[in-house]
Protein backbone atom coordinates (compact mmCIF):
# COMPACT_ATOMS: atom_id res chain seq x y z
CA UNK A 1 0.00 0.00 0.00
CA UNK A 2 1.79 3.55 -0.93
CA UNK A 3 2.58 5.55 1.75
CA UNK A 4 -0.10 9.07 1.56
CA UNK A 5 2.04 12.31 2.09
CA UNK A 6 -0.20 15.66 2.35
CA UNK A 7 2.66 18.38 1.55
CA UNK A 8 1.33 21.82 2.74
CA UNK A 9 3.61 24.49 1.10
CA UNK A 10 2.78 27.91 0.03
CA UNK A 11 5.78 28.31 -2.16
CA UNK A 12 4.88 26.75 -5.49
CA UNK A 13 8.31 25.71 -6.72
CA UNK A 14 9.34 23.98 -3.62
CA UNK A 15 5.93 22.17 -3.26
CA UNK A 16 6.35 20.85 -6.79
CA UNK A 17 9.80 19.34 -5.94
CA UNK A 18 8.40 17.94 -3.11
CA UNK A 19 5.82 16.02 -4.46
CA UNK A 20 7.69 15.32 -7.38
CA UNK A 21 10.36 13.68 -5.32
CA UNK A 22 8.22 11.96 -2.74
CA UNK A 23 5.77 10.56 -6.14
CA UNK A 24 9.19 9.33 -7.40
CA UNK A 25 10.15 7.26 -4.08
CA UNK A 26 6.82 5.26 -4.74
CA UNK A 27 4.69 7.16 -2.42
CA UNK A 28 1.48 9.17 -3.19
CA UNK A 29 2.27 12.90 -2.48
CA UNK A 30 -0.65 15.23 -3.08
CA UNK A 31 0.43 19.50 -2.69
CA UNK A 32 -1.53 21.81 -0.75
CA UNK A 33 -0.43 25.95 -0.34
CA UNK A 34 -2.95 27.44 2.62
CA UNK A 35 -4.12 26.38 5.70
CA UNK A 36 -7.79 26.27 4.26
CA UNK A 37 -6.43 23.46 1.99
CA UNK A 38 -4.87 21.15 4.57
CA UNK A 39 -8.28 21.07 6.56
CA UNK A 40 -10.28 20.15 3.59
CA UNK A 41 -7.07 17.29 2.49
CA UNK A 42 -7.23 15.76 5.69
CA UNK A 43 -10.90 14.97 5.33
CA UNK A 44 -10.38 13.76 1.87
CA UNK A 45 -6.48 12.17 1.72
CA UNK A 46 -6.41 10.93 5.01
CA UNK A 47 -2.44 11.45 4.99
CA UNK A 48 0.30 9.27 7.03
CA UNK A 49 2.41 11.90 7.18
CA UNK A 50 1.97 15.97 6.95
CA UNK A 51 5.05 17.70 5.40
CA UNK A 52 4.16 21.24 7.13
CA UNK A 53 5.44 24.63 6.44
CA UNK A 54 5.12 27.00 9.39
CA UNK A 55 4.68 30.83 7.69
CA UNK A 56 1.40 30.18 5.63
CA UNK A 57 -0.34 32.70 3.91
CA UNK A 58 -3.44 32.02 5.80
CA UNK A 59 -2.07 30.93 9.00
CA UNK A 60 0.49 30.02 11.81
CA UNK A 61 1.14 26.18 10.91
CA UNK A 62 2.39 25.35 14.32
CA UNK A 63 -0.86 27.24 16.18
CA UNK A 64 -2.60 24.81 13.32
CA UNK A 65 -1.36 21.71 13.90
CA UNK A 66 -2.28 22.14 17.81
CA UNK A 67 -6.02 23.40 17.04
CA UNK A 68 -6.33 20.26 14.16
CA UNK A 69 -4.08 17.88 16.83
CA UNK A 70 -1.99 17.01 13.57
CA UNK A 71 0.33 15.27 15.81
CA UNK A 72 -2.79 12.79 16.99
CA UNK A 73 -4.06 11.86 13.43
CA UNK A 74 -0.76 11.42 11.29
CA UNK A 75 2.91 11.61 11.24
CA UNK A 76 3.81 15.23 11.43
CA UNK A 77 7.15 16.76 10.21
CA UNK A 78 7.21 20.61 9.78
CA UNK A 79 9.42 21.78 7.12
CA UNK A 80 10.24 25.42 7.53
CA UNK A 81 12.90 28.22 7.28
CA UNK A 82 12.68 29.24 10.88
CA UNK A 83 15.18 27.24 12.50
CA UNK A 84 15.66 28.44 15.92
CA UNK A 85 15.56 25.94 19.11
CA UNK A 86 12.63 27.88 20.28
CA UNK A 87 10.45 27.56 16.91
CA UNK A 88 11.63 23.67 17.01
CA UNK A 89 10.61 23.06 20.47
CA UNK A 90 7.40 24.90 19.78
CA UNK A 91 6.66 22.79 16.80
CA UNK A 92 7.98 19.60 18.72
CA UNK A 93 5.21 20.78 21.72
CA UNK A 94 2.48 20.68 19.18
CA UNK A 95 2.44 17.76 18.18
CA UNK A 96 5.74 17.56 15.80
CA UNK A 97 7.14 14.51 15.28
CA UNK A 98 10.03 16.29 13.39
CA UNK A 99 11.24 19.25 12.14
CA UNK A 100 13.25 19.86 9.29
CA UNK A 101 14.62 23.24 8.61
CA UNK A 102 14.83 25.18 4.56
CA UNK A 103 17.20 24.63 2.48
CA UNK A 104 15.68 20.71 1.93
CA UNK A 105 18.14 17.76 1.51
CA UNK A 106 15.56 15.85 0.09
CA UNK A 107 17.26 12.23 0.83
CA UNK A 108 17.76 13.17 4.51
CA UNK A 109 13.81 14.32 4.56
CA UNK A 110 12.55 11.00 3.13
CA UNK A 111 14.87 9.33 5.34
CA UNK A 112 13.32 11.27 8.43
CA UNK A 113 9.85 10.32 6.75
CA UNK A 114 10.75 6.28 6.82
CA UNK A 115 11.64 7.05 10.70
CA UNK A 116 8.15 8.56 11.65
CA UNK A 117 6.45 5.64 9.39
CA UNK A 118 8.69 2.97 11.38
CA UNK A 119 7.53 3.97 15.06
CA UNK A 120 3.90 3.79 14.04
CA UNK A 121 4.82 -0.23 14.29
CA UNK A 122 6.71 -0.48 16.72
CA UNK A 123 5.42 -2.43 19.97
CA UNK A 124 4.41 -1.44 23.45
CA UNK A 125 6.85 -1.44 25.93
CA UNK A 126 6.77 -2.09 29.86
CA UNK A 127 9.35 -1.24 32.25
CA UNK A 128 9.59 -0.89 36.20
CA UNK A 129 5.46 -0.99 36.06
CA UNK A 130 5.21 1.74 33.00
CA UNK A 131 3.42 1.78 29.77
CA UNK A 132 5.15 2.74 27.09
CA UNK A 133 3.02 2.58 23.79
CA UNK A 134 4.60 4.21 20.78
CA UNK A 135 1.74 3.63 18.11
CA UNK A 136 -1.00 5.18 20.19
CA UNK A 137 1.80 7.46 21.68
CA UNK A 138 0.78 7.25 24.98
CA UNK A 139 2.73 6.39 28.35
CA UNK A 140 1.02 4.81 31.29
CA UNK A 141 2.24 4.91 35.18
CA UNK A 142 2.11 1.81 37.04
CA UNK A 143 -1.12 3.15 38.74
CA UNK A 144 -2.69 3.31 34.80
CA UNK A 145 -2.82 7.12 34.63
CA UNK A 146 -1.47 8.72 31.56
CA UNK A 147 1.54 10.43 31.49
CA UNK A 148 1.00 13.94 28.40
CA UNK A 149 3.87 14.26 26.97
CA UNK A 150 5.20 16.75 24.14
CA UNK A 151 6.31 14.72 20.97
CA UNK A 152 9.69 15.65 21.86
CA UNK A 153 9.54 14.23 25.11
CA UNK A 154 7.98 11.15 23.32
CA UNK A 155 10.41 10.89 20.50
CA UNK A 156 12.66 10.64 23.09
CA UNK A 157 11.72 8.00 24.62
CA UNK A 158 10.61 6.20 22.82
CA UNK A 159 14.56 6.17 21.26
CA UNK A 160 15.91 5.20 25.11
CA UNK A 161 13.11 2.41 25.78
CA UNK A 162 14.09 1.15 21.98
CA UNK A 163 17.99 0.90 23.56
CA UNK A 164 17.16 -0.19 26.82
CA UNK A 165 19.61 0.48 29.25
CA UNK A 166 22.12 1.26 26.38
CA UNK A 167 23.69 4.79 26.85
CA UNK A 168 22.49 7.51 24.00
CA UNK A 169 24.42 10.08 23.45
CA UNK A 170 22.84 13.49 23.01
CA UNK A 171 23.96 13.73 19.13
CA UNK A 172 22.11 10.46 18.74
CA UNK A 173 19.00 11.93 20.33
CA UNK A 174 18.65 15.82 19.25
CA UNK A 175 18.77 13.77 15.24
CA UNK A 176 15.57 11.81 16.66
CA UNK A 177 13.65 14.72 17.10
CA UNK A 178 14.82 17.16 14.62
CA UNK A 179 17.52 17.66 11.86
CA UNK A 180 20.25 19.33 13.44
CA UNK A 181 21.31 22.99 12.42
CA UNK A 182 24.30 23.39 14.66
CA UNK A 183 24.89 27.04 13.94
CA UNK A 184 20.99 27.47 15.58
CA UNK A 185 20.31 24.16 17.98
CA UNK A 186 22.28 22.50 20.80
CA UNK A 187 22.62 19.85 22.46
CA UNK A 188 20.78 21.94 25.24
CA UNK A 189 17.46 21.14 23.45
CA UNK A 190 18.18 17.43 24.50
CA UNK A 191 18.83 18.65 27.98
CA UNK A 192 16.16 20.44 28.65
CA UNK A 193 13.53 17.74 26.86
CA UNK A 194 15.31 15.51 29.20
CA UNK A 195 14.27 17.19 32.24
CA UNK A 196 10.72 17.81 31.54
CA UNK A 197 10.48 13.99 30.92
CA UNK A 198 12.07 13.34 34.29
CA UNK A 199 9.59 15.89 36.06
CA UNK A 200 6.66 14.33 34.10
CA UNK A 201 7.89 10.72 35.06
CA UNK A 202 8.41 11.18 39.31
CA UNK A 203 6.72 8.78 40.90
CA UNK A 204 5.64 10.15 44.92
CA UNK A 205 9.42 11.78 44.96
CA UNK A 206 11.37 8.84 43.83
CA UNK A 207 13.27 10.04 40.07
CA UNK A 208 13.04 8.69 36.88
CA UNK A 209 14.45 5.87 35.21
CA UNK A 210 16.79 7.81 33.18
CA UNK A 211 20.02 8.23 33.67
CA UNK A 212 22.81 10.52 32.94
CA UNK A 213 26.01 8.59 31.21
CA UNK A 214 28.48 11.59 31.91
CA UNK A 215 30.52 11.60 29.05
CA UNK A 216 28.21 10.02 26.66
CA UNK A 217 24.53 10.76 27.44
CA UNK A 218 21.25 9.62 28.84
CA UNK A 219 19.95 6.03 29.20
CA UNK A 220 16.81 4.06 30.18
CA UNK A 221 17.80 1.26 32.93
CA UNK A 222 14.89 0.27 34.94
CA UNK A 223 15.10 -0.86 38.53
CA UNK A 224 13.28 -4.30 37.97
CA UNK A 225 15.00 -6.76 35.59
Amino acid sequence: MSISVLVVEDAPDIRLMLTSFLTGEGMTAHGVATGAELRAGLATLRPDIVLLDINLPDADGIALARELRLGEQCGLIFVTSRDSEADMLSGLDAGGDDYVSKPINLRTLLARIRSVLRRTKEKVVTFDGWILDPVRRELFRPDGSMVKLTSGEFNILVALASHMTQPLSRDFLLDVISNRDPREISEHTVDNLIVRLRRKMQLDGAPAPITTVRGVGYALVPQQS
